[in-house]
């Protein structure tokens, strides 16, 4: 076995075969050979050589290709983020408005509660105010229907005989004239009757 080597076009065209006296080969002839094998030698570099750049072009084509797919996908992921923030963002202000509505709202039925409330304190002071008129008003009557049947009672009382120690003795004076007067018998005629004759 043949130790293997690197061996170009130049080694093939410029190798020197020894000579011998008995059996050797046409020197015209293996040069010639040699010639072909170095220009096949060379066709097949060129076409290893012409091969490798191709599939570095392929490889980098492919490279390319596996770039811009990673660039898409990152293109993707950036959009899918952003497509992400804008939506939160859209979710966090129509949180917010909603909030903002919320509160006017909340704000809203605690002023009508706090005005209906404000209403009915006013009403309930109002007809309170009505009810402390009319009874005043009831009292005041009261009062002077009392004041006047208290003057008709204490005019009485003034008025009475017993009330006066003068008045008293007239009519214990009346009193005691009427017992003087003698009871009638049948067929007279009292006093009264003669002094109308």
């Amino acid at each position: 076995m043949y130790e293997k080597i690197e061996i170009s076009a130049a080694d093939i065209r410029h190798k020197d075969f020894k000579t011998s006296i008995v059996g050797g080969y046409h020197k015209k002839e293996v040069q010639e050979y040699l010639e072909m094998l170095a220009e096949q030698f060379e066709d097949l570099n060129a076409q290893r050589v012409l091969m490798n750049s191709e599939s570095t072009r392929v490889n980098v084509y492919e490279d390319r290709s596996q770039a811009q797919i990673a660039l898409d996908q990152i293109q993707k992921r950036e959009e899918l983020i952003a497509n992400t923030l804008l939506q939160a963002q859209n979710t966090r202000d129509e949180i917010i408005r909603n909030a903002h509505k919320e509160a006017k709202n909340i704000i809203y039925e605690a002023e009508l509660g706090a005005k209906k409330a404000f209403d009915e304190t006013n009403n309930y002071l109002n007809s309170l105010r009505f009810e402390f008129i009319n009874l005043k008003e009831n009292h005041r009557q009261y009062v002077l229907s009392a004041h006047a049947q208290l003057r008709v009672v204490l005019e009485r009382l003034e008025n009475d005989p017993v009330f006066k120690k003068e008045n008293e003795e007239k009519i214990n004076e009346g009193f005691d004239e009427a017992k003087k007067i003698k009871p009638l018998n049948k067929g007279e005629a009292s006093p009264s009757e003669d002094e109308g004759k």
